[in-house]
């Protein structure tokens, strides 16, 4: 009997796995310098040099390739740069698409208009507490949340709930990262625990005076953690047991129900 030769075709190779080391870096260089500008409003080249180790050479020539591209714009400041209109439609893409086609929004404005107030959807980014949407209540705060902005993922009722719900490992990172006196870091692992076990965090007073806010975190069944839903509250309209229950009822309601809509973000 004949043995059968069985003959492979030759693959087409992984263009991926198989750049370059250097062109690999590259790519990393210039998404370095593109994430920078979303925690500065502007930057020089010679801040970017710093901030990152790199030549100013090699800075201004992964600027220029963002500029043309749009997602990099000269500031009004000569010689500084800011983010560029492309940035606004990913973030526009992101909020319609990955926020499960506008039902985060939908459901904010819901919470909202329960509860009178100001609410929020946050998300965990580079170990901070990042604000994707939000829809305002009638009521000024001094430390209002608006899409874009962020917090250290450390103080704050949406800190605390993003935290008590991540992996014990990656909690460890982020504290260890604050630098935290021994009994500081004890008591904030004791309040994430708690946390944990009702299922929302409250605080006051934590981010502005006169604030008092609720957190829930918002679950799916396939990807765990997507974020958090909070609503904000002027203190005086929080003063009592029964006003307190009411804001947290509505905003562990909200969570529950994204967790049913939204996918992994």
């Amino acid at each position: 009997m004949k043995k059968r030769i069985l003959t492979h075709k030759p693959t087409a190779p992984d263009h991926a796995s198989t750049a370059s080391p250097k062109r690999r870096d590259e790519r990393g260089t210039a998404m370095s310098i593109l994430l920078l500008f979303a925690r500065h409003r502007s930057l020089s080249s010679s801040q970017i040099s710093g901030l990152l180790r790199l030549p100013v050479s090699t800075v201004y020539r992964h600027l220029q390739t963002l500029l043309q591209a749009g997602f990099v714009v000269g500031s009004q400041v000569i010689g500084r740069y800011s983010a560029g209109p492309e940035v606004v439609r990913l973030a526009d893409n992101y909020r319609n698409e990955a926020l499960a086609q506008g039902a985060v929004r939908q459901r904010l404005e819901q919470l909202s208009r329960e509860t009178g107030e100001l609410a929020a959807f946050l998300v965990q980014s580079s170990g901070e507490a990042l604000c994707v949407e939000s829809v305002e209540s009638t009521h000024i705060l001094s430390c209002s949340y608006a899409a874009g902005r962020s917090r250290p993922l450390l103080h704050g009722a949406s800190a605390r709930a993003m935290l008590s719900a991540v992996p014990e490992d990656e909690v460890d990172a982020i504290l260890a990262g604050h630098f935290l006196g021994r009994e500081e870091e004890a008591t904030i692992r004791a309040d994430l625990a708690e946390i944990g076990e009702v299922g929302y965090a409250t605080s006051s007073g934590a981010l502005a005076p006169g604030i008092w806010g609720v957190s829930a975190p918002v679950f799916v069944e396939a990807g765990g953690l997507v974020g958090v839903v909070t609503t904000m509250v002027p203190l005086e309209r929080a003063e009592s047991e029964d006003a307190r229950a009411r804001f947290i009822d509505c905003t562990c309601q909200a969570a529950a129900d994204l967790g049913h809509v939204t996918a992994p973000v």
